[in-house]
């Protein structure tokens, strides 16, 4: 099981059974503004999404109860791939992006929110490349917007905005996607600070160093999560 060694780092140990393949639910008209405000950090999501606010705060806490974890996986390039957990831990709440290399059982954080605040895992044409691997189960803007909490780029580019909001419009948002977007976009500075990129052996590396890409990370380190997330 992937996930099994990352949760025995926790004290005490958790069980694998509170882990709850959220895949499925995608589909329900709640999940993104609920995911959008407790991951994404956007408190206008609900009213893009024409819900009552208040039904959207009481899915976000259903998502996080004690006794289960939803796991949300993707895809990555070169068979890897990436498990967004809500590591719904009571004294150590938080969302994990971890990165599962292709042929290992074992998982690397590739960035955490709340808790250590580990990232970014990626830089912004990182993340529009990832979010356009092929992908059976999910759609391009569904994916950009699973992976768009875990990006950090103190260089985003000015159309930017649009393309979160054109993933929020086929997601089901139904107005004020430019404000959802500039939210979102807003939070990754929130989370991170400034998140410059440059290169490292010629390879992406993250100037913050709280980024599992920084300058000093090990080469090998560097080469692998350039090669999942597409630099």
């Amino acid at each position: 099981m992937p996930l099994r060694g990352h949760l025995n780092d926790f004290r005490p140990p958790v069980d694998p059974s509170v882990l709850v393949d959220a895949t499925p639910w995608l589909d329900d008209a709640l999940l993104w503004p609920a995911f959008l405000l407790s991951v994404g950090g956007s408190h206008t999501a609900a009213v893009a999404f024409d819900l009552d606010p208040a039904d959207v705060e009481v899915y976000a806490e259903e998502m996080h109860r004690h006794d289960r974890w939803p796991v949300i996986s993707l895809d990555l390039a070169r068979g890897h791939r990436l498990h967004i957990l809500f590591r719904n831990f009571e004294d150590d709440a938080g969302w994990d992006y971890l990165l599962q290399p292709a042929g290992s059982d074992e998982v690397i954080t590739a960035a955490a929110l709340e808790g250590g605040f580990h990232g970014p895992a990626f830089s912004w044409p990182e993340l529009v490349r990832t979010s356009g691997h092929p992908d059976l189960k999910h759609s391009q803007a569904e994916r950009l917007l699973l992976l768009l909490p875990a990006m950090g780029d103190s260089e985003i580019p000015p159309g930017a905005n649009q393309v979160v909001a054109s993933a929020l419009a086929a997601v089901g948002a139904q107005r004020r996607q430019d404000e959802v977007a500039g939210e979102l976009l807003g939070a990754s500075h929130r989370f991170w600070g400034p998140s410059a990129w440059t290169e490292q052996t010629g390879l992406p590396a993250c100037l913050n160093q709280h980024s599992p890409r920084h300058l000093d990370a090990p080469t090998d380190r560097l080469a692998l999560l350039a090669e999942a997330f597409g630099g």
